[in-house]
């Protein structure tokens, strides 16, 4: 029996071990003795300048090295798609700090990283392709610093000594080299297949010496990483370009403060070169993270520009400080953090068991959405009784889908106020929630602009492979921006299709998504508010309420309905109607719906004298909201942000001219000087209304039209787009990657 084909396991112990000790004494003597010794200074003539650092300034330069580490991110998750910034982030910072510690630390950071994609769920070949693709990316950008480097000198018109001239020769031909074979493995499959067989040609010829030939599979492995990473490419090398230069940008401002505080007054053309010689030499893995020759390297280029001996060695530790020292703790405590957490989780993994071991979970093939009895599940952090368009819509939809045998059900949180709800409104805490989401086929979140419970459920839904439509109904624009970092971070790697209630809505959360958006809409029964008799609606869960007594003695009667809260802005209505009470003291104003803001609001009517021609009618029951719509002359939407306007979507039916914002989610049925007024401001809205009260011609035209051609938006159509987008979300599920992009079939206004 032989015995010589392994290593003996303390051999190879003791191995790593003295490469650790000899790669970090080395690393001491170049930084201790040989750094000062070079240069022609001491320790003690540098350190004094380090205490002249005010805390001020230390946490200014850590708020610049941290933004790099940020921008950083933008490169990693274009390499790795489903990748969130949070967790970028943490394999930037420890994959750092192993590779700063440990000689040849590189290839021990890479596999701490890939444990770590492997426990988020991403496989070995997604991470195959994310290292291969960061690697070039940062080797690439790194070569290519000398040869900018030595540009920026010659524009700058300084001199350029034979040593830097050189050093960007070599960097330059590197640079060549790494792309004469980047390309060819990402531009063509023959192309990787070549570099494939050479590779393994290489690696297979010690192996027959040994006696441990064997068929290896490279160029087939190339083969299937090659179409990943091209695809990659293809979409994200911008944002992979930009968020390297946006590090190496900010990494090279960090150098130049530092040199800055220690007195280096160097123009910002040397600055960039000592900067492009230290980051081209961290290639080189001879040292932990390249130090010792990084510096050396940094100092002497320095020097040859021109820099003092003392500020610019004073000025490079401390640079070196940070970009090497400090990434060490900080990465090893976001890697104590990460191995904590898989802890807590394992621990309560016996308890409380992943969805996707449920039953139902990771369905294969799944049920067709129009199929009766397939059971959809409608999340939404709202319903009723609260009185909104989010809880109106989901309410009406799962009955709609009920009457068609569909096995509807709400998935909503527990509410205090919660009347007598119909067995299939289910209000559940997450963990409750999740567990019955493993029951169904398709589940349908509603989102408004903070849905903290909608959102964890669309999360878990989409890790467990269920089809999962997610629809928008609130417009992300103004504060709502500040929402796009997490949308762009998470949000738009999950296997879900998305929608929103509206072309403008959809317009403005695509922005953030940066992924396409289909137009799923609110709708009504429209022959139930159509300008005759009506039949009967659909039951409500919401209780009617009695409708106050009727504003008397009115030429001109305009009626707005709205929950009473700031985002519907009814006291900037007040002001409007005040406005156009000056041009045309004939208008009165009906205001339907009940809210916070409601006695703010009486106050302000009694403040100012207006009880006589303002009333509040408090919350009324469809029929009775119909009968307001009908007594009146023409409806009001105040709110420049309404991602869809159920309200004014009834009153245009009813025939009442609109008046609204423009760029809102009322443009999909209603078209200026058409179905109503569109208009840009508050003192537009305000001589809209008066305008329209005097002039009878216009408002008669406008009724007309909208009595006479009825909206798009009626259950019958919608409830059919709700069925296509399910497939999407189907689609999405089963094959892991973003649906087919869905046609927006809806008409901005439709008649129009």
């Amino acid at each position: 029996m032989s015995t010589s084909s392994a290593p003996h396991p303390g051999r190879a112990g003791l191995g790593r071990g003295l490469r650790f000790v000899a790669s970090w004494a080395i690393a001491a003597a170049l930084v201790a003795a040989g750094l000062p010794k070079l240069v022609g200074v001491t320790w003690h003539s540098v350190l004094p300048a380090f205490a002249q650092l005010r805390w001020s300034t230390a946490l200014g330069l850590v708020a610049v090295w941290f933004a790099g580490l940020l921008v950083h991110t933008f490169v990693l998750t274009a390499a790795a798609p489903r990748l969130s910034h949070r967790r970028a982030l943490t394999l930037n910072l420890t994959g750092s700090a192993v590779s700063n510690v440990v000689p040849l630390g590189g290839a021990a950071g890479v596999e701490l990283n890939r444990r770590m994609m492997k426990s988020w769920g991403l496989d070995a070949r997604t991470f195959t392709g994310f290292t291969f693709l960061t690697n070039l990316w940062d080797v690439g950008a790194k070569l290519l610093l000398p040869v900018v480097a030595l540009v920026a000198l010659a524009h700058a018109g300084i001199a350029v000594s034979p040593s830097l001239r050189t050093f960007s020769l070599i960097s330059a031909g590197a640079f060549v080299c790494v792309c004469a074979v980047a390309a060819p493995l990402l531009l063509s499959p023959r192309g990787a297949s070549m570099i494939g067989g050479t590779v393994e040609w290489v690696v297979r010829a010690p192996l027959r010496v040994i006696g441990r030939d064997r068929d290896l599979a490279l160029a087939q492995h190339l083969l299937e990483i090659r179409s990943d990473c091209a695809r990659l490419v293809a979409r994200g090398w911008l944002r992979m370009s930009l968020g390297i230069g946006g590090y190496l940008a900010l990494q090279a401002v960090l150098l130049g403060w530092c040199l800055h505080l220690t007195g280096v007054g160097a123009s910002w053309p040397v600055i960039l070169a000592g900067f492009a010689v230290e980051r081209a030499l961290t290639v080189l893995p001879l040292t932990p993270g390249g130090i010792g020759i990084a510096d050396i390297g940094l100092v002497g280029m320095l020097l040859a520009l021109g820099g003092d001996p003392t500020a610019v060695t004073a000025g490079a530790v401390l640079y070196r400080a940070f970009v090497f020292a400090v990434e060490i703790p900080v990465g090893g405590g976001a890697l104590a953090l990460w191995v904590l957490v898989r802890r807590r989780a394992s621990r309560r993994q016996p308890t409380a068991a992943p969805i996707a071991t449920l039953p139902g979970a990771h369905r294969a093939t799944p049920r067709d959405p129009a199929q009766p009895g397939t059971r959809i599940a409608h999340v939404t952090d709202v319903f009723l009784p609260r009185l909104g368009g989010i809880e109106t819509h989901v309410d009406d939809l799962a009955r709609h889908q009920r009457a068609r045998g569909l096995d509807a059900r709400v998935i909503t949180p527990p509410a205090s106020d919660a009347s007598e709800d119909p067995a299939w409104v289910r209000r559940l805490s997450v963990r409750q929630a999740t567990r019955e989401l493993a029951e169904c086929d398709v589940v349908h979140v509603h989102l408004s602009v903070l849905s903290p419970y909608g959102l964890r459920l669309a999360r878990a839904a989409a890790g467990a492979e269920i089809a999962t439509l997610i629809t928008v109904h609130s417009m992300w624009t103004g504060a709502a921006t500040v929402l796009r970092f997490a949308a762009r971070a998470s949000l738009r790697r999950w296997p879900v299709a998305w929608s929103a209630v509206s072309t403008a809505a959809a317009t403005s959360f695509e922005s953030a998504l940066r992924r396409s958006v289909a137009v799923l809409p609110n709708a009504i029964e429209v022959s139930d508010w159509r300008y005759g008799a009506p039949r009967p609606p659909l039951p409500s869960s919401a209780a009617p309420a009695a409708p106050a007594a009727r504003v008397s003695g009115s030429h001109t009667t305009v009626v707005s309905v709205m929950r009473l809260m700031p985002r519907k802005r009814p006291m900037p209505l007040l002001r409007i109607f005040r406005a156009a009470r000056r041009l045309n003291p004939d208008v009165d104003l009906v205001i339907v719906g009940d809210g916070p803001l409601r006695r703010r609001l009486e106050r302000y009517v009694a403040r100012h004298r207006l009880d006589g021609v303002v009333r509040f009618t408090g919350r009324l029951s469809r029929k009775q909201v119909l009968a307001e719509l009908r007594a009146a002359t023409l409806y009001v939407s105040p709110a420049p942000k309404e991602s869809f306007g159920l309200a004014a979507l009834e009153a245009r039916c009813t025939g009442l001219p609109v008046v609204a914002r423009r760029r809102s989610g009322i443009e999909e049925f209603v078209s200026d000087r058409v179905g109503g007024l569109l208009i840009d401001s508050d003192a537009q809205m305000a001589v809209a209304i008066a305008d329209l009260a005097k002039d009878a011609r216009l408002r008669t035209r406008l009724a007309e039209h909208n009595r006479r051609v009825p909206p798009r938006q009626d259950w019958t159509w919608v409830l059919d787009r709700t069925t296509e987008l399910y497939h999407e979300a189907a689609l999405a599920a089963g094959h892991g990657r973003e649906p087919r992009p869905a046609a927006r079939a809806l008409p901005r206004a439709a008649g129009a």
